[in-house]
């Protein structure tokens, strides 16, 4: 098949892909941050379709016979591509949740930086875990995951019976209910320590009137807060190591629910 000499009813079809991988390209973490050049971005949709069309030149897809129809299959492609990708990036908003609650929890709630995936403010602690979280993403080789989805996405759903009001809305909102879940067990520990050190601060106030606990209090919480950052260091990487090892599941859920 020549890549370069497609007939009209070739093209649709690679512009079915194309549209896919598009919208999973845009919106996927690190791929789809406002830091990567525009231009990359569209080579890269170019690449991986081209390399993707052979592999999934002979499966069915639509034939429309219209371009109300076209759009209609296009849109329907777009927003496969935007689930897929949606499904991972939601692992990095779990961590940032995380990391935020615990800087609120140490004082740190006013401190924020720029996070280049998104250009919005973020919390210190969730921009060090977001960053963690990125380099254990590049290590797992978890983008070769998502390209994978969006190959067997071509396999397992039937683009003539697509039907996002069957239980894809929930099986998504299931996930999204998960994210805090996640992100509450990466803030436990620390959540934890620090809840129990302003028990302690409490019990003094009340022993020693004298003292002025605030003064005391906050740099004991931000030391405490950060030492716990440290040492749950190794149970953070478990966590999200686990997580994104689940992502081909979450994947086909997602897929098979259309």
């Amino acid at each position: 098949m020549d890549l370069f000499n497609l007939n009209y009813a070739e093209f649709e079809r690679f512009l079915f892909v194309l549209f896919r991988v598009g919208a999973m390209i845009i919106f996927v973490p690190i791929l789809g941050s406002r830091q990567i050049p525009g231009v990359m971005k569209i080579g890269l949709m170019l690449f991986i379709s081209i390399a993707i069309f052979p592999l999934v030149h002979d499966r069915p897809m639509p034939e429309p016979k219209g371009l109300f129809e076209l759009a209609k299959f296009l849109m329907a492609d777009v927003t496969i591509g935007l689930g897929i990708a949606y499904i991972a990036r939601l692992i990095f908003t779990a961590v940032q949740v995380a990391g935020t609650v615990v800087d609120f929890q140490m004082g740190f709630g006013v401190v924020n930086v720029i996070d280049p995936q998104t250009d919005t403010q973020v919390s210190v602690t969730a921009q060090f875990h977001n960053i963690l979280a990125v380099l254990i993403f590049l290590a797992l080789d978890a983008h070769h995951f998502i390209i994978q989805a969006i190959v067997d996405s071509f396999f397992v759903i039937n683009p003539f019976e697509i039907n996002f009001a069957s239980i894809t809305p929930e099986y998504v909102l299931h996930l999204f209910s998960e994210t805090f879940i996640i992100a509450m067990k990466i803030a436990a520990p620390i959540m934890a320590i620090l809840f129990f050190l302003s028990v302690g601060m409490g019990l003094v106030a009340r022993t020693v009137p004298q003292m002025n606990v605030f003064i005391v209090g906050f740099p004991l919480q931000i030391g405490v807060g950060l030492m716990m950052v440290g040492l749950s260091l190794s149970f953070f990487s478990i966590l999200v190591q686990n997580e994104m090892n689940a992502m081909p599941i979450k994947f086909m859920g997602f897929m098979r629910g259309l």
